[in-house]
């Protein structure tokens, strides 16, 4: 394949885009090192049946720490051997005491089945018994049952099953627990949010029941690119870090393209397009969007275009029902598909084979998350293609303007939230069911911090205090199932006519916006039409059609202070952002219907639907009148104003923190916030309890309004615009905006008004 010639091929043609940036990313050899000490023969020559005659530096000073029993954490790009880091000193501790056990976690099913495998074959030819099993929620009752009679010396599961199915009833496995040497905790940026933040709790207890069974196990954690991944390391598991970062893998080719579609051309136009290009040269391609919706619909338009790739492509994202992820997959790995539009789902490690070419359909939303989903390409030392199309969105026309700067920049901080009251005391309650926690005693649990939680489980009879040995007992069996590690809740299944079928599963969080009556609901292709909802039995039912519209939600949300925690006032600036809990009501008041090609809107139906309350962290600073005020005699719009920089502050988070726009919410006030009495601007994490975000960005206000204001300088609009303050998400339709008024406020904020 001539990639040049492609490129320029690409490059002449105005129905996708001006190619605005192209940055080559030559191709570096590999760097190999010794161990300190040798590995035994038999692994040794599993090693060589697998082709691997060497080891990378990073992996040989990896194994090195984790021999001397230190915690470990390895950042290095995707296919970087990664895997062989925390498998050989697994298996080096194997043979040397059969009675070794490690726990292997995943935040997806699909990477347990495919480091499974791997882990598999080389079990296999070290000719060991009963050397690793997936203890998951596909594993049957049977198989689970013999898992736990015959313990295998890994466990391969998820955290979701570590919190239900084993440390729930960890007394069934403690010939395991008190002979674990190992815990790998893969993919270690996904554990960030909500995610993230349960998972620090959840490490916390699983540490608590090892100390029970008397074992210390060796934490190895592995990431892609972050900015803090010893930091991330720490905070998830509590336990201090090596950390290695440098990559000795080989690395082929890569050729970086930044298109910026031309007004006329719609930039999924020219996504779908380009894919369709890759897959006529023969390239193996991946386009990744930013949303299920634009997954379904690129797919959709793709096969209107080129009906003979209809059975040669497909589309992959999360919602999809387990046998259909695995069947995309084989198809993906065995070349039965040339090509598959995924969202964020098949960004992990799951192994799909060779692909060729990567489509990102708009700028992902952080540095890390690009670099990960580059790096699903061109994996050894084969040259490979990324083409970055820009979406009418402030981050992303950003970097159309600074290329240089997105491959200057470092990756963003990956965040949670450990002491998120909200979740920590779900996991209070189910660590005392598991173990009861002595005010006497050190615990793993920071008794001073928790010790008022625990006391409100108390009065909600959840749990029960003894004085006379001042302990926590559980009250009931199993607390367990009423914790939702993903912080959703219970998933809301989606079933088609009057049968029933089951074809999909969303969140409880998104379920009233994305799956309200009269929503489109698009699955593989297909178009299904929201009939109803029925909340207490979390169900969606839906009935397939065929319209040329889609759907979104039209929201009010409203804030409460609950606390102030922390006021910063920037003396060499001219602003003072509070930081503290706020509860949030959110009310879907209805939908709009928009043109499925123009997206023009076509209508607005009512809808009458329960608000939904949450607890929350956020920052919000007042605006004082005489900034209002000016605004106004300059011309300018002042709610507007507000509402501007409202959302571009949020679109310009992710530079600093490693999430997306979506996971952040925002109200503006005006002409006063009727808590505060004065014009105002709130920002809060959008997930219940808060998981570190705006606290994030309260840390770093300065340079957050910063690129804010860069944001709206930078673009050429004269009000408002989608590259600079228009929210694709806004439940109020984007009105109103006036990017003038805002540049002012910031101006004024940053001193920069002279």
């Amino acid at each position: 394949m001539d990639f040049k010639a492609f490129i320029n091929e690409v490059a002449g043609r105005k129905d996708i885009g001006d190619v605005v940036y192209k940055k080559i990313i030559p191709a570096k050899s590999a760097s190999y090192g010794t161990l300190n000490k040798p590995l035994p023969k038999e692994l040794n020559r599993a090693l060589l049946e697998l082709g691997i005659e060497k080891l990378y530096t990073h992996q040989t000073e990896a194994i090195d720490k984790i021999r001397e029993d230190k915690h470990t954490a390895v950042m290095t790009p995707t296919s970087s051997g990664k895997s062989f880091i925390y498998n050989i000193p697994v298996l080096e501790s194997i043979l040397n005491d059969n009675d070794s056990h490690a726990l292997y976690l995943f935040p997806l099913k699909g990477l347990t089945q495919d480091q499974f495998q791997t882990f598999s074959e080389l079990g296999d030819s070290l000719e060991l018994h009963n050397h690793s099993a997936i203890y998951d929620g596909d594993t049957s009752s049977y198989k689970r049952g013999k898992i736990r009679s015959e313990l295998p010396n890994v466990v391969f599961t998820n955290p979701d099953m570590l919190h239900l199915g084993i440390l729930a009833f960890h007394e069934k496995w403690s010939a395991f627990f008190s002979n674990l040497k190992y815990v790998v905790i893969d993919e270690l940026h996904t554990y960030r949010g909500v995610l993230g933040s349960h998972s620090a709790d959840l490490i916390r207890r699983l540490r608590r029941v090892c100390e029970l069974y008397g074992s210390k196990p060796v934490f190895i954690t592995c990431s892609a690119t972050i900015a803090n991944p010893k930091e991330l390391a720490e905070t998830l598991t509590g336990v201090p870090f090596e950390i290695i970062t440098g990559s000795g893998a080989p690395r082929g080719k890569k050729n970086f393209i930044f298109v910026n579609p031309i007004p006329e051309v719609s930039p999924y136009t020219a996504s779908v397009k380009l894919f369709l290009e890759c897959i006529k040269h023969e390239l193996k391609t991946i386009a990744f969007t930013k949303s299920r919706k634009i997954t379904e619909l690129l797919y959709k338009w793709a096969v209107r275009d080129e009906p003979s790739l209809t059975e040669r492509i497909s589309t992959y994202r999360a919602g999809y029902l387990a046998e259909e992820r695995r069947e995309i997959e084989e198809a993906l790995f065995s070349d039965k598909l040339s090509g598959v539009i995924s969202t964020s789902a098949l960004e992990l490690g799951v192994d799909i084979g060779g692909l060729d070419a990567c489509v990102l359909v708009g700028y992902p939303g952080t540095i890390s998350s690009t670099l990960q989903r580059a790096g699903r390409v061109g994996r050894s030392e084969n040259e490979s293609i990324i083409f970055m199309v820009a979406i009418e969105d402030a981050l992303d026309q950003h970097f159309m303007r600074r290329p240089e700067e997105f491959f200057r920049k470092s990756a963003e901080a990956a965040v949670l939230d450990e002491e998120n009251e909200y979740i920590l005391k779900q996991h209070l309650n189910c660590a005392v069911s598991e173990i009861p926690l002595s005010i006497e005693k050190e615990d793993i649990f920071n008794i001073r911090t928790s010790k008022p939680l625990l006391d409100d489980l108390v009065l909600k009879r959840k749990i029960r205090y003894t004085s006379l040995d001042r302990s926590y007992y559980p009250r009931r069996k199993n607390p367990h199932r009423e914790v939702s590690i993903r912080g959703g809740g219970a998933p809301f299944r989606i079933l088609l006519g009057d049968e029933k079928i089951l074809i999909g599963e969303s969140g409880s969080s998104r379920v009233l916006k994305e799956l309200h009556p009269g929503a489109v609901y698009l699955h593989r292709g297909s178009q299904y039409l929201v009939k109803g909802i029925h909340l207490a039995k979390n169900e969606v039912h839906v009935k397939e059609v065929s319209v040329d519209y889609y759907t979104s939600p039209i929201t009010d949300d409203r804030t409460d202070i609950l606390e102030i925690e922390e006021t910063k006032k920037f003396r060499e600036y001219g602003f003072t952002i509070n930081r503290g809990k706020l509860m949030i009501t959110e009310h879907v008041l209805g939908f709009r219907r928009k043109d499925i090609y123009s997206r023009k809107l076509i209508s607005e139906h009512l809808l009458e639907l329960p608000p939904n309350e949450f607890k929350t962290s956020g920052v919000w600073i007042e605006v004082e009148d005489w900034i209002m005020r000016e605004i106004s005699e300059a011309g300018f719009g002042p709610a507007g104003g507000l509402h501007a920089l409202e959302h571009t502050a949020i679109a310009a988070l992710p530079l600093y923190a490693l999430c997306d726009r979506r996971d952040l919410g925002g109200v503006s006030y005006f002409p006063v916030c009727p808590e505060l009495g004065v014009p105002a601007i709130f920002i809060y994490d959008g997930h219940e309890g808060g998981v570190g975000l705006t606290k994030r960005g309260f840390e770093v206000a300065p340079h957050w309004f910063n690129s804010t204001l860069e944001i709206l300088d930078e673009c050429p609009c004269e009000k408002a615009c989608p590259a600079c303050t228009q929210d694709p998400h806004c439940g109020n339709n984007n009105e109103p905006l006036d990017k003038r008024a805002a540049q002012l406020i910031l101006k004024h904020w940053l001193r920069k008004n002279d």
